[in-house]
């Protein structure tokens, strides 16, 4: 029997219905429209149930079983029947499995360097540890406890690994491991060579932990009331891919840090480094330190330093007169820099002396924001002082002093006065920054290198939000094996999006590339020997984009 054509399936209040449809051609608008459309019927569990109104006109179609394929009805009668007994025992042992995204981050690994390392530290556990990389990365709103579950449909390599076995294999990443992989991923980075350096910055992750002994209270920019363990990054400017990391104490600030790091990194890298850190880590200490070590560094100095102070005394009137001179193109601002001999003494090292460049910079504009959001936040305060309320800011105490000669039992607004001094020292330094380096003489290049650090910012979001940096929820004995896990998943998706941004492709679009990607379908067929994989077609636009990203189309037909 002849199949009934044009057919289309539309949905009205959870309802499948079926219409058939007659296009016709309007030579005005030079496209097509829709002449008219008559009601077949519906859909009910898969079956077409045809309307009376329908079987009226056609009463050749009474009793017939049809099918919706294809916009068409086909009589099932006419349908080809499957009696193969043997396709039906293929069809059971063969099982599709998510496997593109997969496959590009592995690919990627593999091109990089990283799997090769991986393989050299941990040869009997790589593939587990890279399949859990990868699972953070394609699937980052999900736990370790749905790990079983999402492999089982999953190419992601590696052992079915339920809770348990899980533990064991984080609880069994040993300190000497970590330290071995870090130090061959140190030596594959340019960093420290060519004047290339490494961004150095901390992280907060909250935590709710009372089992975990570095979860401890201090300064939390996310939730200043929450516990917080720290984690450190040393990240490559260069490629951004993350070189080395510690878990620390949350009470431990970052002007505290550094010593630390080298004496972990003189035992990874026996070369110079040179670094990139914000005003966290500015002390007189820490620079000596990094003066005696022979690191070079580009640093952000705070304004309350004795040097920093006297510098922007001596170059801040210059720079505010905006002489076309001191004016730069580069940075677009304007800068000076002051190259002073930074001395010490001591019965340890003897006298010391080192060159150092303080850089200052002058923004006509940042000085006008600054200036219009202080002004907002001081009318707000008096604002609440007005209603009687005493606000519990560090920025209310710096410019609203208690009146002297008022008793305690007066009003808010009577007990406190604006403190004209302080918004005068305010004013003399805004639109003012400062840079010190022992390494760059340049003001425009010590500005360039510091404004990368945003890879690091960058990095710490990705971290948290998708590479599951955030859940933490382990044991003890396992939390560094699960840092380290979510450390390489972190390599891993900046590594896909540093691919992503030389082709092209908007990186804060890589949540969607990873979707489309995990679409691609890898078929197992089980057989007595071995497993034979081969792939579902993949579209043309998916092609291209492996082939934009440097990853080789896969075979279409393999055996492992």
């Amino acid at each position: 029997m002849d199949s009934i054509r044009n057919i289309i399936k539309v949905r009205v209040n959870n309802q499948d219905y079926l219409y058939q449809y007659e296009n016709a051609w309007d030579k005005e608008k030079q496209r097509s429209y829709s002449k008219h459309r008559t009601t077949v019927g519906k859909l009910v569990n898969e079956k077409v149930q045809l309307g009376r109104k329908f079987l009226a006109a056609n009463p050749q179609y009474k009793d017939i079983e049809f099918k919706f394929e294809d916009h068409k009805l086909i009589a099932v009668s006419d349908l080809p029947v499957v009696n193969d007994a043997g396709v039906n025992a293929v069809l059971s042992k063969t099982f599709p499995l998510n496997a593109g995204a997969s496959y590009v981050l592995k690919e990627i690994a593999r091109q990089d360097g990283l799997l090769q390392d991986l393989k050299a530290v941990f040869p009997c556990h790589w593939k587990d540890l890279l399949a859990l990389a990868m699972f953070f990365v394609i699937y980052p709103e999900r736990t370790l406890a749905n790990y079983d579950i999402t492999a089982a449909h999953s190419q992601l390599g590696g052992n079915p690994l339920d809770s348990q076995r899980i533990s064991e294999l984080l609880e069994g990443i040993t300190l000497d491991q970590r330290q071995q992989y870090m130090k061959r991923r140190l030596a594959s980075s340019c960093g420290g060579e060519n004047n290339n350096f490494w961004a150095l910055d901390t992280t907060s992750i909250s935590s709710y932990s009372e089992t975990l002994s570095k979860v401890a209270y201090s300064h939390n920019k996310e939730d200043p009331e929450m516990p917080m363990i720290k984690i450190a990054f040393l990240i490559d400017e260069t490629n951004g891919e993350p070189l080395y990391y510690k878990v620390l104490n949350g009470s431990i600030a970052d002007v505290t840090l550094l010593r630390n790091l080298f004496v972990d990194l003189a035992q990874l890298r026996d070369k110079q480094i040179n670094l990139v850190l914000d005003r966290g880590f500015c002390s007189e200490h820490n620079f000596l330190m990094m003066f005696r070590n022979h690191v070079g560094f580009v640093a952000g100095l705070r304004s309350d330093l004795a040097i920093a102070a006297q510098t922007i005394d001596q170059l801040m009137p210059s720079l505010r007169l905006a002489l076309p001179e001191t004016y730069s193109t580069t940075i677009g601002c304007y800068c000076a820099t002051k190259q002073i001999d930074w001395y010490s003494s001591t019965r340890a090292h003897g006298k010391e002396q080192y060159p150092f460049y303080i850089h200052v910079y002058y923004d006509k504009q940042r000085e006008a924001s600054e200036i219009l959001n202080m002004t907002e936040l001081v009318e707000s305060f008096k604002g609440r002082l007005e209603k009687g309320e005493i606000p519990n800011a560090p920025l209310f105490r710096k410019f609203f002093k208690k009146k002297k000669d008022k008793t305690e039992g007066a009003k808010p607004k009577d007990l406190y006065e604006f403190d004209v001094h302080s918004w005068v020292t305010f004013i003399q330094t805004c639109g003012c920054f400062v840079l010190g380096s022992n390494e760059v003489e340049s003001a425009s290049k010590a500005l360039n290198i510091y404004r990368q650090k945003d890879t690091v910012e960058k990095a710490f979001n990705n971290y948290k939000d998708k590479c599951g940096g955030r859940r933490i929820r382990c044991r003890e004995c396992a939390l560094e094996g699960k840092v380290f896990i979510t450390y390489l998943s972190l390599c891993l998706r900046l590594m896909l999006e540093r691919r992503l941004e030389r082709a092209g492709n908007d990186p804060l679009n890589t949540p969607r590339v990873l979707e489309r990607l995990n679409s691609l379908v890898l078929y197992r067929h089980e057989t007595e020997d071995k497993s034979k994989l081969y792939w579902q077609e993949i579209p043309k636009d998916d092609r291209l984009l492996m082939e934009r990203l440097g990853i080789k189309i896969p075979a279409p037909i393999f055996v492992i």
